[in-house]
């Protein structure tokens, strides 16, 4: 059993470790071009759909992930390292850990670039942060969020899902139904 242990704790530096050299090698050579605003928009593509009524089932949303999907293949592309950064964030998802990782290169990397955050970042980092068990970080995120996104109808949902203080769940609760009441997210929001 002792082995197991020491096996694992090994294993899981190893594959820690080839992450964090896997995520240097994509951020080794880029051509950042702050003027080239093709990420950005795509960037901007993914969050406008989460944030439409139809989310994922957006037609936009097929659109977006085939983008994505030439814009991380094409060894020319300007900024591709943002496009390698979100398509392996996709990949390690079910693991919140590694997905942490991925989703903190791509967000400083996506500061580098264009000087700024992005939405689409912001949600896929709290939900990252809520699915590996960081709950207290993910709630203060989203908070956060939406103080810079007041719109946002996903981070609104986010923090009414994890608040605690029932008045205020049913300040959120009231004020998603009211004013998105045909949104993805909010037409099957039960009451707390």
């Amino acid at each position: 059993m002792k082995h197991l242990i020491i096996l694992f704790f090994v294993f899981s530096f190893i594959s820690a470790s080839a992450q964090e050299d896997q995520i240097n090698a994509i951020l080794l050579n880029v051509k950042r071009d702050s003027t080239d605003k093709r990420c950005k928009l795509l960037f901007y593509d993914f969050y406008n759909c989460f944030e439409s009524d139809e989310g994922q089932a957006n037609p936009k949303m097929v659109n977006a992930t085939l983008a994505l999907y030439n814009y991380q293949s094409d060894p020319n592309f300007p900024n591709k390292q943002l496009a390698l950064l979100l398509w392996n964030y996709g990949l390690a998802a079910s693991d919140p850990e590694k997905a942490l990782k991925w989703i903190q290169a791509l967000n400083d990397e996506y500061k580098n670039v264009y000087g700024e955050s992005n939405p689409l970042i912001l949600i896929y980092k709290g939900e990252t942060l809520e699915q590996g068990n960081h709950k207290d970080d993910a709630y203060t995120h989203f908070r956060m969020f939406l103080k810079e996104y007041p719109n946002s109808v996903i981070a609104m949902v986010n923090v009414y899902g994890m608040e605690t203080d029932a008045n205020v769940a049913k300040q959120y609760y009231d004020q998603l139904k009211s004013l998105h009441p045909n949104h993805w997210a909010v037409k099957n929001l039960k009451e707390k």
